[in-house]
């Protein structure tokens, strides 16, 4: 069997058969991609853990005068 014999050419379809069609291709291109998602979120959670991470890091390093200077200057909004 080969595959022209599978398809009918789109010369030959009928009007229904053709919106058929373009309704599977819409329909394809609406499917939900999970992998690439959670590609990405898995990303974003790593690139976000590496900030806090290096929050903690630079944090650890200040003096708790540092510390207290830090938080009174946030909460003034300077």
């Amino acid at each position: 069997m080969q595959l022209d014999q599978l398809i009918k050419p789109i010369d030959q379809c009928t009007d229904e058969e053709l919106l058929e069609r373009l309704r599977k291709v819409r329909h394809n291109r609406e499917v939900a991609r999970p992998v690439a998602k959670a590609k990405a979120a898995k990303t974003e959670k790593k690139t976000s853990n590496k900030k806090v991470s290096a929050l903690e890091k630079l944090l650890d390093g200040m003096s708790d005068e540092d510390k207290l200077k830090l938080i009174e200057s946030l909460e003034n909004g300077q």
